[in-house]
């Protein structure tokens, strides 16, 4: 257990493909730095090269993130007796159907001693003391004033919990049964402070890409693909909060969970890594959260992490931190000034139409100077980032995102200036994550992209009519060339988030589930059907025979692997899909038992019929033996497996 854990191969061609677009960015950064500057239009030409100084550093903080991987296989279970496990849920304000779902997973997760599952109420809710009474766990509300939020709330646990092992999942994150199997065995070090999995999604969320057969493929996958495999390597994954079991001795002698910081987690891990504690990245998923839905609640989401990373920089920053090796605070360093981004991008967004409403040029060079430097690393790093990522890099999806994300986390980089106070702000779950327009959350970019526009329509007529701030002919050329490619991606992005929609009250996970169906006309003949997709609160199937008209009862035996569960409902939608028909039904009021058997069975299976890992395989029954696979859908309903 003791030493280095195992790498990968090493990939001697991305690598060298990484340090020669280093090479490049850098002779073009010296060439920039030496003889581009010139003192009168230094207001201008001097963000821009800390801009792009920003850049290249980010991505060659990237390269050595991701220089090595680590590939972990858990150790044989010691003989002995087994720690002892709890199950710390933290929750604020999640509605019943998030919640549920997480407690009834926490209730199916397999170990020797069955684990204690806290349920950590900071909202004080009646209905989850009913709920936790109900299905036998612990409900446990601190006194008031509930301060430092989630971080308080799980210190005020560590008084109370006596259990060897954490299992800490966010309210949203459903674990799948073999989770403690998978980690546990991690422990048998007594120096390992926590054993983190990666945070998948089961929801297709406004994360995720619209059109894409992978499930688990999300916007935050080059992160737990990659770059926590690359911390592993030096001892430096840390803890994300969610989907980790977490040594409860290791967070008592660095006093508790950090609460100085809203990004208590990242700050945590740090403390416990100073201290000489061990951490291992452990690369399966064994839980599925829910992603944010749209576009408003991401940004909340985003920019919560960015300014808790930004609270570390200016409170505890990695590069200072003492107990820790270089390559911990590089890796450190790596993570909490990645949303540095934010004010880089937007600089290069603003100097485009800046040059082109003023004629002021941002750098003093002969044009193929220019070309023949700025050119080559251009190319060569977006081809170097991808063969570092291993497939979890996409470049239009990478702009995409960090244009969305580029006002959230500009705003939170101007808190840290001015040194505004910084509240926890809880991500909006399910349908409370919805209802916000996209428009009025990407105002900014919008508005940048019409400046872009404004500038390069003024700069057209300027060529004709010789007006003032009139550019060359390759200076114009080039600036608006970048200003209509920087309003297009911001358009294109803009388009793409506005049409993110969720119409159905809850997630559908999609299946190849055999059932029977009976509906009113058929006077009690069961018709095979096979269901598509489930959630509590309906289905698609397809079954044989006439298609049933809409808004007739229907009423259907779901073969689970728990035994057989009837639920009724009314058709909602019907088309023909070949020989037989699909049926949308709308489940009625579910009895509790029928409820949660539906549940666990989505959960033992979120990406449909293949077993998720840590699962054991499915037992049931199948009509069809094709694995599903996502479809396109009309833009109306953009989510193949939307709430």
């Amino acid at each position: 257990m003791h030493g280095s854990p195992p790498l990968a191969p090493a990939r001697r061609g991305h690598q060298a493909l990484a340090l020669v677009a280093l090479a490049a960015g850098a002779v073009y950064l010296a060439w920039r730095i030496g003889f581009t500057l010139s003192p009168d239009t230094l207001w201008l030409g001097l963000p821009l090269l800390v801009a792009e100084t920003w850049a290249l550093l980010a991505v060659a903080l990237f390269v050595f993130s991701s220089w090595r991987l680590t590939v972990r296989t858990p150790p044989d279970p010691e003989a002995g007796p087994a720690p002892s496990v709890a199950v710390l849920i933290p929750t604020y304000n999640e509605p019943p159907d998030v919640l549920r779902a997480t407690v009834l997973g926490a209730l199916g997760v397999r170990h020797p001693r069955s684990p204690e599952v806290w349920v950590l109420d900071d909202g004080a809710r009646a209905w989850v003391a009913r709920m936790c009474r109900e299905l036998g766990v612990r409900h446990l509300v601190r006194p008031r004033p509930r301060t430092h939020a989630k971080a308080g709330n799980l210190n005020h646990a560590l008084g109370v919990v006596t259990a060897d092992l954490l299992l800490v999942l966010d309210a949203d994150h459903v674990p799948l049964p073999g989770i403690l199997e998978r980690t546990v065995p991690y422990f048998a070090d007594p120096r390992v402070a926590f054993v983190q999995s990666p945070q998948a999604f089961f929801n297709r969320s406004f994360q995720h890409p619209r059109r894409a057969d992978d499930p688990v493929r999300n916007e935050q996958s080059l992160f737990y693909d990659v770059i926590c495999r690359g911390k592993d390597r030096d001892a430096a994954a840390f803890w994300c909060g969610s989907s980790a079991v977490v040594r409860r001795e290791a967070l008592l002698e660095v006093g508790g969970v950090a609460t100085e910081t809203v990004v208590e987690d990242t700050h945590t891990a740090m403390r416990l890594h100073a201290a000489g504690w061990r951490s291992v990245y452990h690369h399966e998923v064994l839980a599925v959260g829910l992603a944010p839905e749209e576009v408003g609640a991401f940004l909340t989401q985003r920019g919560r992490w960015a300014r808790g990373c930004f609270q570390m920089l200016r409170r505890d920053n990695p590069l200072r931190a003492r107990g820790l090796s270089w390559r911990q605070r590089l890796h450190y360093f790596a993570s909490v000034s990645h949303y540095l981004e934010g004010p880089q991008r937007l600089v290069g967004l603003l100097i485009p139409p800046i040059t082109l409403a003023t004629g002021v040029l941002p750098l003093a060079a002969s044009q193929y100077t220019y070309l023949a430097l700025f050119i080559p690393q251009l190319v060569l790093v977006p081809m170097a980032t991808w063969a570092m990522a291993e497939g979890r890099y996409r470049f239009f999806e990478g702009e995409r995102f960090a244009l969305v994300r580029v006002i959230a986390y500009t705003r939170a980089a101007s808190a840290l200036l001015l040194r505004r106070p910084v509240r926890f702000a809880v991500t909006p779950k399910g349908a409370d994550s919805r209802g916000g327009s996209a428009v009025r959350a990407l105002l900014p970019q919008l508005a940048i992209a019409g400046l872009a526009l404004g500038g390069a329509a003024y700069q057209t007529v300027a060529q004709v009519l010789d007006l003032p701030g009139r550019l060359s002919p390759f200076a114009y050329a080039v600036t608006v060339a970048w200003a209509l490619i920087g309003a297009g991606l911001l358009g294109w992005m803009s388009l793409w988030a506005g049409g993110v929609r969720h119409r159905r009250r809850a997630h559908r996970f999609p299946t190849r589930l055999a059932a029977t169906a009976d509906f009113a006309p058929d006077g009690g003949r069961m018709r095979a059907a096979e269901v598509r997709d489930l959630s509590p609160f309906g289905c698609a199937a397809v079954v044989d025979g006439p298609a049933p008209a809409r808004g007739e009862p229907a009423t259907l035996t779901l073969l689970l692997d728990d035994g057989p569960v009837t639920v009724t409902g009314e058709v909602a939608t019907v088309r023909r899909d070949g020989a037989a028909a699909r049926v949308g039904v709308r489940f009625g009021a579910l009895d509790t038992a029928a409820g949660d058997a539906i549940i666990r069975w989505c959960f033992r299976h979120p990406f449909g019929p293949e077993p998720a890992p840590g699962d054991q395989p499915s037992r049931t029954p199948e009509i069809s033996t094709a694995p599903p696979r996502l479809r396109r859908r009309r833009r109306s309903d953009r989510s193949p497996a939307a709430r």
